[in-house]
């Protein structure tokens, strides 16, 4: 599955200061919706997926499609679509893990921790955002030299610059040999 960099959207969302104590109900919807996987109010439950999955990742079992549309409450082809969200931010890969004759496989965390996580997420924006500065930085220097050479007067075909005076001017003054 290829890495949509539309599917990243940061969301300002603070945890709720009316309540008295906050519990992890709380800041896990606080997070879900910060990193942008749970964008607008959905029946998708994306708050108890990662509460799942962290649950599910300490014991290293990985979760099947169906139980994440389970978690989320919605259907499997809409799982698809909520889950891109959280592989293109690098919290969740697509793995095999041995199990006596054969493998199981599933969708896990890629860390322990949230802050594992965010990681993660801050590493990969990171490298995002020093490659486009090295564009931007091309693209500034190509900028600067075609405004340096825009401002220079472009020498017409009629008109001679001082080098090919100079040079005429030499053979001119040259004895020509018979």
């Amino acid at each position: 599955m290829k890495k949509k960099l539309s599917d990243i959207v940061f969301q300002r969302i603070s945890p709720p200061d009316h309540k008295p104590s906050l519990n992890t109900d709380d800041l896990s919807n606080v997070l879900v919706r910060r990193l942008g996987l749970k964008r607008k109010e959905s029946r998708a439950r994306h708050d108890k997926l990662l509460l799942e999955l962290i649950k599910y990742r300490k014991d290293s079992i990985p979760l099947s499609i169906e139980q994440i549309s389970q978690i989320l409450q919605v259907s499997q082809s809409q799982t698809y679509e909520e889950i891109r969200k959280w592989r293109t931010l690098g919290l969740i890969e697509f793995v095999k893990i041995p199990a006596g004759t054969g493998f199981v496989k599933g969708y896990m965390l890629t860390g322990p921790t949230v802050n594992r996580l965010l990681d993660r997420v801050e590493s990969s924006t990171k490298a995002f955002f020093r490659k486009t500065r090295r564009i931007a930085k091309d693209f500034d220097d190509l900028l600067m030299l075609e405004m340096t050479r825009a401002g220079r007067p472009v020498p017409d075909a009629s008109e001679k610059t001082a080098v090919e005076i100079k040079e005429e001017t030499k053979q001119e003054d040259e004895p020509e040999e018979n």
